[in-house]
């Protein structure tokens, strides 16, 4: 009995030392995960902060379903990293594709395949012939001064042309500025409440 109870408190010595601190321990590694903490929850992210290129987005989703073409890349915040969500199609076999890349190394988070009766070829469009995603955000935010909350290239419905959408943010103010694919013209700048 002696025994099991020598052993129960060692181990919970061994547990407490384990969990606690002295206090005057190094708190940087604390203040490290604060901080990537608080960019993880961080609603908007900065042009210059973005890591990878959609070209390279596009080009891995398209290494993993080789038969599709693009019809939609966006740049949001996915499980609390920002990742590019590109969306193909295959319009003659009516089947579609999203494949989930992470901004921050380049892996893919997730990827799915379903049948769509839908798809449209007038859907599809080859990134290289639009401007690029800076040059668009760069456009919006000669209208409004703000981070990146998302953003996504695709075809509208309402303008039957390609076009950037894009949320800006700075503070708690938010734009919704739309952005010709082709011209860079800004379309439409609106601000959410």
């Amino acid at each position: 009995m002696k025994f099991k109870m020598s052993a129960l408190l060692l181990s919970s010595a061994v547990l407490l030392g384990a969990c606690g601190g002295n206090g005057s321990a190094d708190n940087s590694d604390d203040n490290s995960k604060s901080n990537n903490t608080d960019n993880a929850h961080k609603s908007s992210i900065a042009l210059k902060d973005v890591s990878t290129d959609p070209k390279d987005a596009i080009k891995k989703a398209q290494d993993i379903y080789k038969d599709e073409k693009l019809k939609k890349i966006s740049f949001e915040k996915e499980h609390g990293d920002w990742a590019y969500k590109v969306e193909q199609q295959n319009a003659q076999k009516r089947e579609e594709s999203e494949v989930v890349i992470n901004d921050k190394d380049k892996k893919v988070a997730s990827k799915e395949k379903e049948t769509d009766e839908s798809n449209s070829t007038k859907k599809e469009f080859d990134y290289n012939d639009m401007k690029s995603y800076k040059d668009a955000i760069k456009a919006g935010q000669k209208k409004f001064d703000g981070e990146i909350g998302e953003w996504s290239l695709h075809r509208s419905k309402d303008r039957g042309k390609f076009v950037y959408d894009m949320d800006l943010k700075k503070g708690k103010e938010k734009h919704e500025i739309t952005v010709d694919a082709k011209t860079g013209k800004v379309l439409s700048d609106e601000r959410d409440d």
